[in-house]
């Protein structure tokens, strides 16, 4: 390189990245999450309604293993008059005759719905013999699909639809 001459030489080791790669990169980082913004708007309410299921069937559950563990009756109320609540539950064990909050209200997630089926005054009791009232639970997200949870009165079985 002459003396007093201004040019840039890139020597083979230099590492890193240039301005322009960086910004080309960040361009389609972009490009793709703005395509993917409309698919994540439709698989919300899907997701929803997937968790919320696994929610109510994990408190069922629960409801049935501590009636058992306890030898006390319990219950999941879905008794909207009750609770004072709608599209919500509480689990419940019974203390000297009187039901007794075991836990804070659940809510659904937004857009979710319930309807209880067949069970007795929208409660799902638990006896410590593992037997439970029996009917149904569904759940529907605000596309019109639906999840329905089932009970067996004479097995105590929690079951939800795939």
């Amino acid at each position: 390189m002459q003396k007093g001459s201004c040019m840039f030489i890139r020597k083979k080791n230099d590492k890193g990245v240039t301005l322009i790669e960086l910004v080309i990169v960040l361009v389609i980082i972009a490009i793709l999450a703005v395509l993917m913004v409309p698919n994540i708007g439709a698989w919300l309410p899907n997701y929803r309604l997937r968790s919320a299921t696994r929610d109510v069937v994990s408190t069922l559950r629960m409801a049935q293993a501590k009636a058992v563990s306890n030898n006390t009756q319990y219950r999941v109320n879905f008794n909207a008059a009750e609770i004072g609540a709608a599209n919500s539950y509480l689990l419940q064990h019974k203390t000297g005759g009187l039901w007794v909050s075991d836990g804070a209200l659940q809510t659904l997630p937004t857009g979710i719905s319930m309807s209880v089926g067949l069970l007795p005054n929208g409660r799902a009791e638990f006896n410590p013999d593992s037997t439970s009232s029996a009917g149904s639970v569904t759940l529907q997200n605000a596309r019109g699909m639906q999840k329905q949870i089932s009970l067996t009165s004479g097995t105590g079985r929690i079951r939800s639809d795939p």
